[in-house]
Formats: structure tokens, sequence, C-alpha cells
């Protein structure tokens, strides 16, 4: 199988693609050929200088190699589209009493009640370079290259800001699960590991147990997961496997994934994957991400090319952004959990 099949579905799309790449470094023959708009996107604010919308084969790719490492833009559910740069979702907070009523008496009233998470557009952007030969001689190379490149930087970022994020610039302003479950306003929701159970080879079975007891009910009413480092995976999940029944492979849309106690389990590099102690770091965490946080989508993967900077090296600078946010809103108290837990260790 070449590299080609692992981004495009066929080989018509992989050249559709290859041909816009060259198109956008200036080939105006591969786009007419190959009846391929080259839409220029309207500049605004933090993206004044624009960029170049891509097409469906290639935002396709983009989006199914995002949901395949992606793992916190897949597990929420995928990007919600935003109306403007500052915009809101909302949120469910109390829901309506039902009360006993007499025969002809007044029924007592109850209110569902909502609020709104904000949401406000940050600008992730990639730069790399090619030499200016590629498009005309690979081009169905260079736009494999690129598309899975800018795909993969995307989503990792994503992945970084929606568990790791601690509000700094570095992650744009966002605030990631693992920093909020230990800022002491969310204690329900960080499940202490048994005492001396701090690495990944100590964790046993009963502080699953009570990592899986702490979530509440409806988070087990749509898709829970276990949400693991490569390591949890190996140390914790496939070492306890053999006498807790097994990884099992399962079909969950379409797809088989591996289990443990029948719940999907994802696994994300960003998440604590050393072998060394985490007393009081979140370890690994349980639950439904979709009803704890919302990812924003203002605009989807915009591509732009320059071939003036690197002039004297004949060579093209290749510009990838997306517009997002990540707000992870609903993680319990200190006396109520969230729909996603944390075991942290102890």
């Amino acid at each position: 199988m070449t590299a080609r099949a692992r981004v495009y579905k066929n080989e018509n799309d992989a050249r559709r693609a290859g041909n816009w790449f060259a198109a956008v470094a200036g080939n105006e023959w591969a786009a007419k050929r190959n009846d391929l708009p080259i839409v220029k996107a309207a500049g605004e604010g933090i993206n004044s200088a624009g960029g170049v919308l891509v097409p469906g084969e290639i935002e396709t790719a983009i989006i199914e190699l995002r949901d395949v490492r992606g793992v916190f833009r897949s597990a929420v559910g995928g990007g919600s589209p935003m109306k403007s740069d500052n915009d809101t979702v909302p949120r469910r907070t109390g829901g309506l009493t039902a009360y006993f009523t007499a025969e002809g008496a007044a029924i007592t009233e109850s209110q569902a009640a909502w609020d709104n998470v904000g949401l406000t557009t940050k600008k992730l952007a990639t730069l790399t370079r090619s030499s200016s030969e590629l498009p005309e001689d690979a081009a169905v190379n260079l736009g494999e290259v690129l598309t899975r490149e800018i795909a993969y930087s995307f989503a990792s970022k994503e992945d970084d800001c929606g568990f790791n994020g601690d509000g700094t610039s570095t992650y744009g302003g966002i605030r990631g699960i693992t920093q909020i479950l230990i800022d002491g306003s969310h204690t329900a929701g960080r499940i202490a590991a048994t005492s001396g159970h701090d690495t990944f080879a100590e964790i046993d079975t009963t502080d699953l147990a009570n990592l899986v007891g702490a979530a509440p009910s409806y988070a087990f009413a749509g898709s829970p997961k276990w949400l693991v480092s490569p390591l949890a995976f190996a140390l914790v999940l496939c070492r306890l496997a053999s006498s807790n029944g097994g990884i099992i492979m399962m079909e969950i849309d379409g797809r088989l994934v591996p289990t443990f106690w029948g719940f999907e389990i994802r696994i994300a590099s960003v998440l604590p994957n050393v072998a060394t102690t985490l007393v009081n770091k979140i370890m690994m965490l349980f639950g439904d991400l979709s009803l704890a946080s919302t990812l924003g989508e203002r605009r989807g993967i915009s591509i732009a090319q320059s071939a003036e900077r690197y002039m004297d090296l004949d060579q093209l600078l290749w510009r990838g952004t997306e517009r997002v946010d990540i707000v992870n809103h609903d993680l319990g108290d200190v006396t109520t959990a969230g729909p996603v837990v944390g075991l942290m260790g102890n």
C-alpha cells in the first residue's frame, strides 16, 4: 500500500489534491485542467494576509487525519461551528422537577436552567518550506506530505491545549482538563489512587474501579471512554487485562476499537507518558468528553504559499491556518464530579 492511500481514499483524490497544491504554487494550468477553483479567504484582523480555502478532497483528508491523530477533537464530537469571533453555546445547568399532584390541584411549576459557554477564536498556524520544483515534479507527493503534516500539527496542538493547557499564551489561553482537575475548585472530579500508587506500574483494579465509580450516571448514557497515554495503556490497562477479561476489540461506529471493561480506549500521546512518579498529577481520565468540553471552529483549514521570502534559495513557503477555541466547561466542583474524572497519583 502506498503512502497516498493512507491519506486519500483513492488515486483520483490524491491527483486532484496534488494539482491543487501545484496550482496554489502558481501552476494555473493544473487548476483549470482539474476544475479546481482557487478561492482567496477574506482577510480580517489576525488573518490580514488571507489564505486559500482548500477543496473538499483535501479538507476531508485533513478532517479524517485530525480525527485519527486528534483524540480531543474526535472524543468531543468534532468542532462546533462558530457564528462569529466571539460566540456562545448554550449549556444546560438544571432540569425540570416532577411532583406528585392530586386530581384537580394546581401543578407545582419548575424551570429548566441554562447558561452560555463563551468561545473566542484563536488562530493556529504552521509554516514550512519546499523546493520550487516539487509542485512541478511531484505534486501528488507534495500534497500528501503537506496534508498529513498540517493535519497532524493542528491535531497535536488541539490535544495538548485541551488536555494540558495552563491558560498561558503557549496554549492560546486555553485551560486543559488535567490542569483544571487539580486547581482546587474541581476536587470531586479528581480521584486519588491508593496511597503509594503514583506510577502506572502501581495502579490496580481498585484504583480503576474508584475512577469509574466517581463518574456521574449521565456520563454512562453516551459513550464514556478511557483517555490514556501509550504508557498508561501498556502498563495499566494491558497489564491488568490479563486477569480482567483482556483488551477486547469491539466495533463502534463502523470501526474496531480496543476496550477495557466494555469501555472504549482512546490513546492520547500528550497525556502523562512517563514511568516516574506522578504524585498529585492526573495520570489518566475516564468519562464522556462531549459532555464536558466544546471545541469551537470559526474557520477550517486555509493554506497560503509565498515564493518571495526564500527567493534566493528557490524555495516555496507554505502556511496553514485554522481558527478555533477549546473550553472545558463541565468538570464538576468540590462536591460534584463532572462527566470526565481523573485518577491522581498519590
